[in-house]
C-alpha cells in the first residue's frame, strides 16, 4: 500500500486529495491544525476504505512539529511514497496598504511551510523513490495587481519545485507543481484583506467556476502519476500563461486593462 502526507489535509482542496488517495487504496496523513474536522476525516477514511489513515496536529511553520511528524510517519509506515504539500492561506491588498504583518503571515505560511516540508521529508522520499507535489497557483505565474504577497508567496513555490524538479532527479523522486486558477473552495475564509471587497469579489469568483476541488484531486492524482511536473487545470488561464511566455508586450496591456476593470469594480463596491 503506497503512503502519502497531505498538509492541510482537513478542508477545501486538500480533504478533496486526501479522499480520493484513500479512495486509490493508499494510506493517507492529513497533517492539520484543524485537529477536530481532522481527526474525524481520518477516522471515516480508515472505515470506508480499511486504509492506514491518520491524522496529526501540523502547524507548518513549526519546525519541531514537522520533526515530530516526520518520526511518526517514519516509525509507522517506515517511509512515505508521496508528499503534498497543500497547506496555504490567501491574502490581498495594495502594497502601501497591506500590513507587513499579513505579508509575512503570508509567506511564512505560503513559502517556509513548504520549504520546511521538503526538508523534513526528501530523505524519506529518496529512500522510496517517491514524488513530491507542492501546491502553488496561477498566482505564482499570472499576476494580478493587488496581490503582492499571494502573488510572491506562490511565484516562490513554483520557483522552489523547479530547482527541487532537476536537484532531485539523480535519486528518481519525481517533482509536480499545482498551478490551478479560481476553484470552489473554502479559502477565503481565512483570507486576509485591506479592503472586505475584494474578499467576496474572489469568493464570487471561486464560487462561479466549474471546476471543484475534487475535479482538481483527480487531476493532481493523474498527472502526478504521469510524473508531469506543471499541473495546470484551468484552460483559459494556460493560454494566458503561454500568451504571457511568447508575447509578453501584449500580455501586460491586457494585464494593465484588467486592473483598470478590477479596480473600478473595487471603487463601486465601496461607494
Amino acid at each position: 500500500m503506497k503512503r502519502v502526507l497531505i498538509t492541510g489535509g482537513a478542508s477545501g482542496l486538500g480533504l478533496a486529495m486526501a479522499k480520493y488517495y484513500a479512495a486509490q487504496n493508499w494510506a493517507v496523513c492529513i497533517a492539520d491544525i484543524q485537529d477536530e474536522a481532522g481527526e474525524k476525516i481520518a477516522a471515516q477514511l480508515s472505515e470506508q476504505h480499511g486504509s492506514d489513515c491518520f491524522f496529526q496536529h501540523l502547524d507548518v511553520t513549526d519546525e519541531a512539529q514537522w520533526s515530530q511528524l516526520q518520526n511518526t510517519v517514519a516509525t509507522r509506515w517506515q517511509g512515505l511514497d508521496a508528499l503534498i504539500n497543500n497547506a496555504g492561506v490567501a491574502s490581498s491588498g495594495d502594497i502601501d496598504e497591506i500590513q507587513l504583518k499579513d505579508f509575512k503571515w503570508t509567506m511564512d505560511i505560503n513559502v517556509m511551510g513548504v520549504v520546511n516540508g521538503c526538508h523534513f521529508f526528501t530523505p524519506l522520499l529518496k529512500k522510496s523513490q517517491g514524488h513530491l507535489i507542492n501546491v502553488a497557483s496561477m498566482a505564482g505565474l499570472l499576476h494580478m495587481s493587488g496581490m503582492s504577497a499571494y502573488n510572491t508567496s506562490k511565484a516562490a513555490v513554483v520557483a522552489l519545485s523547479e530547482t527541487l524538479y532537476s536537484e532531485l532527479d539523480p535519486f528518481n523522486v519525481k517533482v509536480s507543481v499545482l498551478c490551478p486558477a479560481f476553484f470552489k473552495t473554502n479559502l477565503t475564509d481565512t483570507m486576509r484583506s485591506t479592503n472586505a471587497s475584494g474578499t467576496v469579489i474572489a469568493s464570487k469568483l471561486m464560487a462561479k467556476s466549474n471546476i471543484s476541488a475534487d475535479d482538481i484531486a483527480k487531476k493532481v492524482f493523474e498527472d502526478s502519476a504521469k510524473g508531469r511536473f506543471m499541473i495546470l487545470t484551468h484552460k483559459t488561464e494556460k493560454n494566458l500563461w503561454l500568451l504571457k511566455r511568447l508575447m509578453p508586450s501584449l500580455y501586460f496591456k491586457l494585464i494593465r486593462s484588467a486592473a483598470k476593470k478590477f479596480n473600478a469594480k473595487m471603487s463601486g463596491s465601496q461607494a
